[in-house]
């Protein structure tokens, strides 16, 4: 049994893997805060809460509450090979600070280490539940007596 075969542990990978690529993005808009011109960008969380709902949503043959994968071209890895459901990508879009420099450029340092921190928090909250979980798990299989 792989990890990613327990619905709840794939669902925290998920998770895990959007608040990375956002930390990354996030960043990036920290280098750019003195670049002319630059939009800060972010990972629109909405759409990273309605892929999950789509994923968790009325499957017949899953189990309730399980996270498969959907395969959009015949180039995809279909799910039943491995793929784990950390393998999804984020789009990043533009979202501009509340103030713009006279330069153009509307990255608030402020803001930014806000989003840095708040997104910090849930991936170490994901982080801290998916341990907890695979510990659960290694107690449920060990031998009575070890």
């Amino acid at each position: 049994m792989r990890p990613d075969d327990v619905p709840v542990l794939a669902l925290l990978r998920q998770s895990m893997s959007f608040h990375s690529d956002r930390q990354q993005v996030i960043a990036e808009n920290i280098a750019n805060a003195n670049t002319p011109g630059y939009t800060p960008r972010d990972l629109d969380e909405s759409d990273f809460h309605a892929a999950l709902r789509s994923q968790m949503g009325d499957r017949s043959s899953a189990p309730r509450g399980a996270i498969g994968l959907t395969t959009t071209r015949a180039g995809h890895i279909p799910a039943s090979t491995g793929a784990s459901a950390s393998s999804a990508s984020w789009e990043p879009i533009d979202s501009p600070d509340s103030e713009t420099t006279v330069n153009g450029n509307s990255v608030v340092i402020e803001e930014q280490m806000v989003r840095a921190q708040e997104n910090r928090m849930r991936y170490e909250s994901a982080l801290t539940l998916y341990q907890k979980s695979l510990g659960l798990l290694r107690t449920a299989i060990r031998p009575p007596g070890r």
